[in-house]
C-alpha cells in the first residue's frame, strides 16, 4: 500500500492541552527539517466544502484588501459597459 502525495508531504503533530504543538523528532528528520526553519500550518479542509479538488487552494494567498479592490474594480467596470451600452430595446 503505498503513500498518497497529500500524506507523504504532511506532518504529524501533537498539540498538548496548553495548545503547544509537538512535532516528533523522526517527522521533522523524515522531512529534512533543520533546526531554525519556519514552518505554516494549514486547517485541513472540512468534509462536505463546496467546490473542485482546487477550491480554496489559493484562500490566504492574497490579502483581503487586494480582493476587496479587485472586485470593486470588476463592479464599477460592470456598472461602466452598462451605462456605455445604451438602452436595449426588443
Amino acid at each position: 500500500m503505498g503513500t498518497t502525495p497529500e500524506i507523504a508531504d504532511s506532518f504529524e503533530v501533537v498539540v498538548s492541552g496548553d495548545g503547544s504543538l509537538t512535532v516528533p523528532a523522526a517527522e521533522l528528520a523524515r522531512h529534512g527539517v533543520r533546526p531554525g526553519t519556519r514552518l505554516r500550518l494549514v486547517k485541513p479542509r472540512v468534509a462536505g466544502r463546496q467546490g473542485g479538488r482546487s477550491a480554496g487552494k489559493l484562500a490566504g494567498l492574497v490579502p483581503d484588501e487586494v480582493v476587496e479592490a479587485w472586485s470593486q474594480a470588476l463592479d464599477d467596470d460592470r456598472a461602466e459597459r452598462r451605462s456605455a451600452g445604451g438602452p436595449v430595446s426588443g
